[in-house]
C-alpha cells in the first residue's frame, strides 16, 4: 500500500460512461479516492451508493453545491458535451483540477475558455482520449519514429455503424453537442492525427447527408426508438482533410450506412516505404517490402489493449500528472487541435465550401 496520499476525486454525471470510469478509479485505489458524485437523476445516484458504495450524504444534484463542500482535489466530468465548458470553469475556479470526457467541448471558443481557466487556477486539464493508452498504439508511435512508413501518404479512416443512432442522451441534437461527427468520429479523428504527428490542417472538405434519422425507425435494430422528433444532427458525414506536410485524410462516419457489417472502426495509413491497417481493438497489421518480397507483419503478442486498459491507463496517466508532475499523453492543446477539425468538418459540411486554415 502507497503511503502516498490518495487523490479526492468527484465524478460529476453518472451517465452512461461514468461506469468505465468507476472501474478504472477501483483499480488505482492506491492513489485515487471517489469521494463525491452529481448527476440530475436521483436513480442514478442510487447506483453510487448501492454499487460504489459513495455515502448519501456525498451524493449531490448540483455539481456548484458538491464544490463548495466536498471540496474535492480534482474531478471527472462524465456529461453531455455541451456541459463540459461550464462544468470544468466551475470546478477551475473552486481550485479543482479536471478530466472532462471527449470532446473537450462543443467548439473550439469553449476549449480556449476552459485552458485559460485550468491556467488561472493553476490546474491541470485532462481529456478523455483513449486510444493513445493503447500498449498497440505504443508500437505504431514506434514504427512511425523508426520511419518505417516513410513519407506517409494517405489515410483512409470509417466509423460507421449500420443502424447506430444512440437511443439515450442527446446524441439527437447538433446544439447539445450530438451526431456521428462529435459522438464517435472524433475517436478516429483524434487517433489518426495522433499516428501522423498532428500535422498542421491547411484545408478540410465535407458534406453531410440528413434525413434518415428525423423518421421511425420500423427495423429491428440494437439501438431502436431514438427521438427521431427533434432530429437534427447528420446521418452520414463525409470529408476530406489535408496537412502541411502532404497527407490526405478521407474519413467516413454514419450511425446509417447499409453494409454487412454493424460497425465498422479502421483505418489504413500508406507511405513510400510502409503501411498499416487499424482496427478498434485489435492487433494492427504492418505491410511492407523487405527482402525481395512483399511482407505483411504483426506483434506475435501484446499486452491487454481493449477499453478496460485504456481507460485504466487514461485516468492514471491523469493522476500522477496531478500527484507527481508527470506529462499528460493527450494534453488540452491535443484536444484544442482536434476540436479545431471538427469544427472545420462542421462548418463545410454547413456552408458547402472549402474551409481554410
Amino acid at each position: 500500500m502507497s503511503s502516498k496520499k490518495k487523490m479526492r476525486v468527484a465524478v460529476i454525471g453518472c451517465g452512461m460512461i461514468y461506469e468505465e470510469h468507476m472501474e478504472a478509479y477501483a483499480c488505482l485505489s492506491d492513489s485515487v479516492e471517489v469521494v463525491a458524485a452529481v448527476d440530475i437523476k436521483p436513480d442514478r445516484l442510487d447506483v453510487m451508493e448501492r454499487d460504489w458504495k459513495i455515502p448519501r450524504s456525498r451524493l449531490y444534484t448540483d455539481w456548484k453545491k458538491m464544490l463548495a463542500e466536498v471540496k474535492p482535489d480534482g474531478v471527472d466530468i462524465c456529461l453531455p458535451n455541451y456541459l463540459h465548458c461550464p462544468a470544468a470553469v466551475d470546478a477551475f475556479a473552486a481550485g479543482c483540477h479536471v478530466m472532462v470526457e471527449k470532446p473537450m467541448a462543443l467548439n473550439v471558443a469553449e476549449c480556449e475558455v476552459m485552458m485559460k481557466a485550468a491556467q488561472k487556477a493553476g490546474k491541470i486539464l485532462g481529456v478523455g482520449f483513449q486510444l493513445e493508452h493503447s500498449p498497440s498504439t505504443n508500437v505504431i508511435i514506434n514504427a512511425r519514429e523508426d520511419g518505417f512508413f516513410g513519407r506517409m501518404q494517405l489515410v483512409e479512416g470509417r466509423l460507421l455503424r449500420r443502424c447506430g443512432t444512440p437511443n439515450w442522451g442527446i446524441y439527437y441534437s447538433r446544439e447539445l453537442g450530438g451526431g456521428p461527427i462529435m459522438d464517435i468520429a472524433v475517436h478516429l479523428i483524434d487517433m489518426v492525427t495522433y499516428t501522423i504527428g498532428r500535422p498542421k490542417v491547411t484545408r478540410i472538405s465535407a458534406g453531410f447527408f440528413e434525413g434518415k434519422g428525423k423518421k421511425k425507425f420500423d427495423a429491428v435494430c440494437e439501438f431502436p426508438d431514438w427521438n427521431y422528433k427533434e432530429y437534427d444532427v447528420e446521418d452520414l458525414a463525409a470529408a476530406q482533410i489535408y496537412f502541411d506536410n502532404g497527407i490526405i485524410f478521407q474519413l467516413e462516419t454514419s450511425y446509417f450506412f447499409n453494409m454487412k457489417e454493424n460497425v465498422v472502426y479502421e483505418f489504413k495509413l500508406t507511405g513510400e516505404d510502409g503501411g498499416l491497417y487499424w482496427r478498434n481493438n485489435q492487433i494492427p497489421e504492418f505491410y511492407c517490402n523487405r527482402y525481395g518480397a512483399m511482407m505483411d507483419m504483426t506483434p506475435a503478442w501484446l499486452p491487454p489493449i481493449g477499453r478496460p486498459v485504456q481507460f485504466k491507463n487514461k485516468l492514471d496517466n491523469w493522476v500522477k500528472a496531478v500527484q507527481d508532475g508527470t506529462p499528460l499523453l493527450v494534453t488540452a492543446q491535443d484536444a484544442l487541435y482536434v476540436q479545431g477539425i471538427l469544427d472545420g468538418i462542421r462548418e463545410s459540411a454547413t456552408t458547402k465550401k472549402e474551409v481554410i486554415f
